[in-house]
């Protein structure tokens, strides 16, 4: 499936380049401009809003998990683990007017998000008095995309002007994944029994292809340079998050080199899955079944949504 839409992807930029070829080679004669004057170079930069995907709906399994361990033993759920949803986006992009009402674009930019939160449980099961439980993740994103399209212009007024744009692309991504656990155990007599705490961190790399597409406005507030507002969709499905896994504390102590996996794990206090994630040298198909269920590759869901200002600047 993913092969396939690699060669969707490809063959829609191999189309786009023939197009523009075509509407450089049939245009040329009725455009005053020289070739010079057609480039300009847009800068902007704003909101994100992303889907993430499996670190979110991990995010999400582990609030339910810790409310149902509450209502179990008759506790306290603490906190409330957060979406990452929304971040920075930065672009960079090279145009060239084919036609009037045409383009094309190569672009690139910075992606930047961060999300931090917290969540656990306070619960007193049988022979013991309290068992306090905190679930502390951080996660940073950081992400360079590299761009190609095509644009349409219309028209509005002397000074301004619509346009609709759509390409494709490729992301370069950067991820690191760090969380803290603590878990302290008291007797019925206020004792301490166990006080564990762990730090793991995860930094992964991974790449993928993907498109996007937008509507802009664009007005002249001076000779050859536009105030651009623009929104702009995109659909980019990272797969394959691999890197290196830094462990301390609980049960032990290590560093080594994997991937990420998803997976659903069954519980065995209230007998319902939740999703999890794991970091594993290759695929665990030696997890035990029915516990495990659904184990994949997790991927990283950049997806979503940008709303940006910005200004174009004409080169000549």
């Amino acid at each position: 499936m993913k092969l396939n839409n690699f060669k969707r992807q490809a063959i829609a930029l191999v189309l786009l380049i023939f197009l523009s070829v075509v509407f450089t080679a049939t245009s040329q004669a009725k455009e005053k401009r020289n070739f010079i004057q057609r480039f300009s170079i847009k800068l902007s930069s704003g909101l994100s809003y992303f889907k993430i995907g499996d670190i979110n709906s991990h995010f999400m399994s582990g609030n339910e998990r810790h409310a149902d361990y509450a209502q179990y033993f008759n506790g306290l759920k603490k906190g409330e683990l957060r979406e990452i949803d929304l971040g920075l986006n930065s672009e960079i992009e090279l145009a060239f007017d084919i036609t009037s009402r045409f383009g094309i674009y190569f672009g690139s930019g910075y992606i930047y998000t961060r999300k931090e939160s917290s969540s656990g449980f306070e619960v007193s099961p049988p022979e013991f008095y309290d068992v306090d439980y905190t679930f502390s993740p951080r996660t940073i994103i950081r992400a360079i995309p590299l761009k190609f399209g095509l644009y349409y212009i219309i028209p509005f007024g002397s000074k301004a002007k619509f346009f609709i744009n759509g390409g494709v692309g490729y992301h370069f991504v950067k991820t690191i994944y760090y969380w803290e656990q603590i878990e302290i155990w008291r007797r019925e007599d206020g004792s301490l029994f166990a006080d564990l705490r762990g730090i793991t961190e995860w930094n992964l790399s991974a790449k993928g292809s993907g498109y996007h597409g937008g509507i802009g406005f664009e007005y002249s507030i001076a000779k050859n340079l536009t105030l651009v507002l623009e929104v702009q969709g995109r659909s980019f499905l990272i797969p394959k998050l691999k890197g290196t896994e830094i462990s301390l504390g609980f049960p032990n102590s290590e560093s080594f080199y994997g991937s990420v996996f998803c997976f659903e794990k069954k519980s065995p206090i209230t007998e319902k899955y939740y999703i999890g994630l794991g970091f594993y040298k290759e695929k665990p198909d030696y997890l035990p079944s029915p516990k495990y269920r659904n184990i994949r590759g997790a991927e990283l869901d950049l997806s979503g949504y940008f709303l940006k200002i910005g200004i174009r600047i004409r080169l000549f």
